[in-house]
């Protein structure tokens, strides 16, 4: 059984004031804030992307309409991360495998000082530049770039309030490309003589000990699973071991977390390049 991806696209819009704000090396868009200098949401449309794995608009007031908003088709995700700044600046690192076709990044906050998108050669990504799509708002901004080059990239977000992070690429079309195929926690059952790992239908619960299943497509060396927060923080990596010859199927013994987490897949695909692949959903322990 396949992985299911789900997209959830959420508006959010509120009265503003304005002051002057720009992304170094990218355009400058002026912000649009509330008395209290940040943009009103609506927590339930936010809690809803952050539960799914989809995209929350910030939309300033009147700022939609005049837009030409261009929606960035989404494929694999790699970051997802929802939450509130603790600080007023977090860096999130994107592995890019080879052969990648195109990869799209998101970033949004209740108030957006500064989003800034580094190629792996420590370069800005700078609107105008060949093969790039920057979509610049008060509250977001949206990159669309195509045949980008393998290795870590990185966005340096800077502002306040709730926020939305989000990498997703096209994987490269040969089937050597990596590809989280399915995860499940399993435990032994069926009938004699039918015996067998079976994912569970039970609600998780927090701190127990389970086994887990992974089958993973592609062509990939150094596989790992590891789980992470709603704001992609680290909370645990999990040994996970394949039968002698087999790159396909993993089993391992996990520890359910406490918090809310997603699953994570990273490794190195057949040119030795670092990829990772982030299960949308948001599981919740009880």
């Amino acid at each position: 059984m396949r992985l299911s991806r789900v997209c959830g696209v959420a508006l959010a819009a509120a009265l503003a004031t304005t002051a002057p704000s720009a992304d170094q090396g990218q355009r400058s868009q002026p912000v649009r804030t509330d008395p209290g200098g940040l943009l009103h949401v609506e927590p339930t449309y936010f809690e809803l992307a952050a539960q799914t794995g989809g995209d929350f608009y910030f939309w300033a007031p009147g700022e939609f309409a005049g837009s030409g908003l261009q929606i960035p088709l989404h494929d694999e995700p790699v970051l997802l991360a929802y939450g509130r700044l603790d600080s007023s600046r977090r860096s999130f690192d994107i592995p890019v495998e080879s052969g990648v076709r195109t990869l799209t990044i998101f970033s949004g906050a209740q108030r957006k000082d500064r989003a800034v998108i580094v190629q792996p050669g420590g370069a800005v990504v700078a609107d105008g530049t060949a093969g790039v799509k920057l979509q610049t708002f008060s509250h977001m901004t949206i990159a669309t770039i195509s045949s980008p080059a393998a290795g870590t990239w990185r966005i340096d977000f800077e502002g306040a309030g709730i926020y939305s992070v989000s990498a997703h690429l096209t994987a490269s079309p040969q089937e050597s490309a990596p590809q989280l195929v399915d995860f499940d926690f399993v435990e032994p059952g069926g009938r004699p003589g039918h015996e067998g790992l079976f994912p569970i239908h039970r609600e998780l619960v927090k701190g127990e000990s389970i086994l887990c299943e992974l089958e993973v497509g592609g062509a990939t060396t150094a596989v790992q699973l590891s789980f992470v927060t709603g704001d992609n923080k680290p909370i645990a990596t999990v040994p996970m071991d394949s039968e002698p010859g087999d790159s396909k199927d993993f089993l391992g013994r996990c520890v359910v977390p406490t918090v809310p987490f997603r699953v994570v897949l990273s490794g190195r695909d057949a040119m030795g390049q670092a990829f990772r692949r982030t299960d949308s959903p948001l599981r919740t322990p009880r």
